[in-house]
């Protein structure tokens, strides 16, 4: 009675077996995928745009048809970046979802492994206790002919189940393996979208801040010309003379000997010498060990350095114009700051007037002004060359170069 119930739990596990080896189909929406791909082509038009508008001649109305399309293709930007982070949040949800059950699939597989193996071991015992290992021990084993027919029929009966236990065994453990691997592929591939969702919304804050600096380059470009060609032109050449006179200077002050400063000693005063928009302190930080370094013009866009990361932390006035005016603190260095109670008027880098006065360049400099004739103050130690009216058009500057192979500038000193 045993081996029957044996043979017939052998044949329930079996239609069991049929059941429980899934195929596992995943269904594809193509609907944010061609929306991402319609985005996509618009920017890529916008892009070009942009990029034939640059080899145009600078004038206002090119800059303001610049900064339109600038801020049309940042609001793409915005919108495709918006359907990519939908995109890969659905694709998350529904791979936590597949791997959950996967979980659970693997999770019955090993149960129907450990089933069969258990069967298989219980049909093994059997027949050893039985032993009915061969038709000649069943033979001198039988009472009568009618025992030894039913024994013999039960034994091929068995061995048959034994197999088919044994091919299904096989064939759940492979499906075990499939579904583990899959498993361990979703998982990364979940990983993956989790870190790409992280960088895509960062790029969304980093366009939406672009798209607000953007529309107020061109609200301040259209209030300093008031939408007039000829003024516009005139900011133009004054902002090119400021350039010109700066980077003149160097060609005199390398043929003069420097002289020895301190850390926090006054260098000169506060003012709208040469070409300035008003009296306050062009400050600019670089990496030029000496005048040998500095060639051509070319200089005042190069090896150029953020003055902020090498003042120490204070909190300053911030009223560039290019946002709400308040306090910030700043600084991430140990150099004293120039002014002692300064307000910035224009920052490092891409502000809203780079396009105005810099053809788009980075502001290499911060700006900042104080009390009307306050001190100016050496930021570090080091050998300082003074332009006093130098090249006889009315700038004052000073140039330190400083043991780390840092260069300070201070411009409009009075």
């Amino acid at each position: 009675m045993k081996l029957k119930a044996l043979i017939v739990t052998s044949l329930l596990i079996l239609l069991t077996l049929s059941f429980i080896v899934p195929t596992i189909v995943y269904a594809q929406d193509n609907t944010d995928e061609e929306d991402v791909e319609e985005l996509e082509n618009k920017i890529e038009k916008y892009e070009k745009k942009l990029e034939d508008l640059s080899k145009k001649e600078k004038s206002l109305s090119r800059d303001i048809e610049v900064m339109t399309d600038q801020v049309s293709l940042t609001e793409l930007r915005i919108t495709n970046s918006v359907a990519k982070i939908n995109k890969k949040t659905e694709e998350i949800i529904k791979l936590a979802s597949d791997i959950t059950n996967l979980k659970e699939r693997i999770e019955k597989l090993q149960e129907n492994i450990d089933l069969q193996q258990k069967a298989l071991n219980a049909r093994l015992r059997e027949r050893y206790k039985s032993g009915e290992t061969s038709p000649i021990i069943i033979l001198f084993g039988s009472d009568t002919i009618n025992q030894l027919v039913k024994k013999s029929e039960y034994l091929r009966i068995s061995e048959l189940q034994d197999k088919k236990l044994l091919a299904e065994m096989d064939k759940t453990k492979k499906a075990f393996t499939k579904q583990k691997d899959l498993f361990e592929d979703k998982k990364l591939e979940e990983e993956k979208l989790k870190n790409e969702l992280v960088e895509e919304k960062a790029n969304l804050d980093s366009y939406k801040a672009q798209l607000e600096n953007q529309k107020a380059e061109k609200k301040r470009l259209l209030e300093v010309t008031q939408n007039d060609e000829a003024k516009y032109q005139k900011l133009l050449d004054e902002a090119q003379r400021e350039l010109n006179q700066i980077t003149n200077a160097v060609s005199v002050l390398k043929n003069t000997t420097a002289k020895k400063v301190k850390k926090g000693e006054r260098i000169g005063t506060q003012g709208n010498s040469g070409y300035s928009f008003g009296d306050h302190l062009h400050f600019g930080v670089y990496r030029y060990s000496s005048f040998e370094e500095i060639d051509g013009w070319n200089w005042y866009y190069s090896n150029y350095v953020d003055p902020l990361k090498k003042l120490k932390s204070k909190t300053v006035g911030w009223d560039t114009g290019c946002e709400f005016a308040t306090e910030k603190k700043v600084g991430k260095g140990d150099w004293g700051w120039p002014l002692s109670d300064p307000t910035i008027s224009q920052g490092f880098g891409h502000t809203c007037w780079s396009n105005i006065y810099y053809n788009g360049k980075d502001h290499p400099a911060l700006d900042m002004y104080s009390d009307y004739g306050s001190p100016v103050y050496a930021a570090e130690s080091g050998d300082a060359y003074f332009c006093r009216n130098c090249l006889g058009d009315g700038g004052n500057g000073v140039f330190i170069f400083h043991d780390d192979n840092y260069m300070t500038l201070y411009w409009h000193l009075k």
